[in-house]
């Protein structure tokens, strides 16, 4: 397998686990912080995980407006977009369909640009600014599937300590 369609793949797949470990979260298990603990709510951990894709992939990689202002989700669903890291403290309140089809437009955009990329492109070198500068192929492999695995870990990990199963079966 080429190493375009390999990225595709393994993106495509965690996009697919992440929406198995929120899809049945009802209000109460994506608002809950555990008291005395340091993680964020699942869906803060959602929430940074889709901006954050969002933000690499078109403010970072294509130089572009990210699709939650660009398409017009920031009217519709009013939590502001951070610029950066999660902060510990940082609570959202999610209607979680709505923010699920703000996620489906972020994943649509990250597939469109993986399948139109060349392998020039995928081999440009850009500089997050919060790890060294690597190779576009790289920032998709070592860190947006990789932080979105990691992230969903923690929600299916927080669905699991309140007593809901870590990931829905699948559909």
């Amino acid at each position: 397998m080429e190493g375009k369609a390999m990225l595709r793949q393994q993106t495509q797949a965690m996009h697919n686990y992440m929406e198995a470990a929120i899809v049945d979260c009802t209000p109460g298990v994506l608002g809950k912080r555990l008291p005395g603990a340091t993680i964020n709510s699942a869906g803060a951990i959602y929430a940074h995980t889709i901006f954050s894709e969002d933000g690499i992939l078109n403010g970072l990689v294509r130089g572009t407006t990210p699709v939650y202002y660009a398409d017009g989700w920031a009217q519709k669903i009013g939590i502001d977009m951070p610029k950066g890291g999660m902060e510990p403290d940082w609570d959202v309140n999610l209607d979680l369909e709505l923010f699920r089809q703000y996620a489906a437009a972020v994943y649509r955009h990250t597939d469109e640009y993986l399948a139109s990329a060349t392998d020039a492109e995928l081999a440009r070198v850009v500089e997050p600014g919060f790890v060294p500068a690597l190779a576009v192929s790289a920032l998709f492999a070592d860190v947006l599937v990789w932080h979105a695995a990691t992230h969903q870990g923690e929600i299916s990990a927080l669905k699991g300590v309140q007593g809901v199963n870590g990931l829905a079966a699948p559909h």
